[in-house]
C-alpha cells in the first residue's frame, strides 16, 4: 500500500472518530450545558473535551494506519481526508436537522461560538503533523 493511500485510510478513520466524538458531545452541549451556562461557555467546555478526543483519535489513526516515520504526504492526506469527512458529515447532519425542523429549535450560534468550532477544525488538521506515530 502506498504511503498516500495509507494516509487516506488513516484520514477516514480519523474523520469518523472525530465526527462521532462531536456527535456525542453536541447534544450534551446543546441540551445540558447551553441552557445552564450559556452558548459560549458551553462551546468552550465542549472544545476542551473535543480537543482531547481529537488528540486521541489522531494518535489512534497514526499508530494503527501509518508506517513508522511517515512523511508529510501521508500526514497531509490524513489531515485533508479527516477534515473532508468531518465537514461532509456535519453538512449532512445539518441538512437532516434542517429538514426535520430541529434546527429551528435552537438559537443561532454566535460568531464567537462559530470561531471555537473553526479553531477545533484547525486543531484537527494540525494534529497529524504534530504527533509522532506511537508517541503522544
Amino acid at each position: 500500500m502506498t504511503a498516500t493511500r495509507a494516509g487516506l485510510r488513516a484520514g477516514f478513520a480519523y474523520g469518523a472518530l472525530a465526527f462521532l466524538a462531536g456527535a456525542a458531545l453536541g447534544p450534551v452541549r446543546e441540551l445540558a450545558l447551553a441552557p445552564r451556562i450559556g452558548g459560549m461557555a458551553a462551546a468552550l467546555a465542549e472544545a476542551v473535551a473535543m480537543g482531547a478526543l481529537l488528540w486521541f483519535a489522531a494518535r489512534f489513526a497514526l499508530a494503527r494506519l501509518l508506517a513508522d516515520g511517515a512523511g508529510w504526504r501521508p500526514r497531509a492526506a490524513m489531515a485533508t481526508t479527516g477534515l473532508a469527512v468531518v465537514v461532509a458529515a456535519e453538512a449532512t447532519l445539518g441538512a437532516v436537522f434542517a429538514a426535520s425542523g430541529l434546527a429551528t429549535q435552537r438559537a443561532p450560534r454566535s460568531a464567537a461560538e462559530q470561531a471555537v468550532g473553526l479553531a477545533l477544525l484547525a486543531w484537527l488538521v494540525a494534529l497529524p503533523f504534530l504527533l509522532r506515530r506511537g508517541a503522544g
